[in-house]
This record gives C-alpha cells, structure tokens and sequence, in this order.
C-alpha cells in the first residue's frame, strides 16, 4: 500500500505544484518572449532557453511547496497506506501496508511516557522529518541562486 499512499501525495501536491509554476511562468515578461522570437529563435527555442531559465525560482518553490505538503500531509497517508506499524519486506514492500513517520508521531505521541526511550525516538523521528525539510529548502535555494546568477550575468 506504499505505492497506493505515493500515488495519492502526488496527486495531492499537483495542484500546488502547477498553480504556483503556472504563476511562475506567466510572470515573465512579453518582452523577453517577444525578443526572443525576434531574434529568429522558434516557441520551442523560446521556451527552453528564455522562459524556463527566467522562471526556475519559481519553479522549484512551487516544487518545494508541493513537497512540503506530501510530507507534511499526515491523516490521507495514514487513512490510504494502511498504517501497520511494520517495516515492509522486499520485494513486496512497495504493496504492504506502512505507516509514515509523521503519521507514527501523531498517533503515538499522545499515549507515549513522558521522558521515555520510546518518547525520545519520536522526536529523533521529528528531527529527521526537520532535517529532510531543511535539505529540500537548501537544494531548492541552491537552484534559485545558481539560475538567479546565470540570468543578471548575461
């Protein structure tokens, strides 16, 4: 059921994704479209070497937003994947019912001792679920520096 619980995040996180990209593209001016094709470039031309470039910022934090959301998104994957409180096997894991590590904080964290093994495991869990996001946002700035650059130096 991981795959059914995949499925559905993508899903979920394409409308964020394509608003925020769509935004994104159409904020780029006519003029450089115009110049473009003025120059003799064709739409495809346009398209791949002015428009994407002009609007990959925006573009990957709609992507990172869209991913933000996946993981953050706690109730649908738990309700979809099955919730089994079990590591999946090979090479069946892919179908086997699982159970997300925020779901896991969420429904164990209530129940769980205070000052516990068990009560620090979940938030070593927390601290895995901040350090990926942390990673996504550096990646993501990365990029937006990397293009932003490429674009004011030409």
């Amino acid at each position: 059921m991981a795959l059914t619980g995949s499925i559905m995040l993508a899903i979920m996180a394409l409308p964020t994704i394509i608003s925020i990209s769509e935004d994104a593209i159409s904020s780029i001016p006519t003029s450089m479209r115009e110049g473009s094709l003025a120059m003799g470039a064709t739409r495809w031309q346009t398209i791949y070497k002015v428009v994407l470039p002009a609007a990959l910022s925006g573009i990957s934090a709609a992507v990172m937003l869209g991913m933000g959301r996946a993981i953050g998104e706690t109730m649908t994957v738990m309700m979809v994947t099955g919730n089994a409180a079990v590591i999946p096997g090979m090479p069946e894991g892919i179908v086997e019912s699982v159970r997300t590590m925020t779901a896991t904080i969420a429904l164990e964290m209530g129940e769980v001792p205070m000052g516990s093994e068990h009560y620090h495991a979940l938030f070593a869990v927390g601290s895995v679920l901040f350090i990926m996001t942390f990673l996504i946002n550096l990646i993501a700035d990365l990029i937006k520096q990397k293009y932003r650059f490429k674009l004011e130096g030409s």
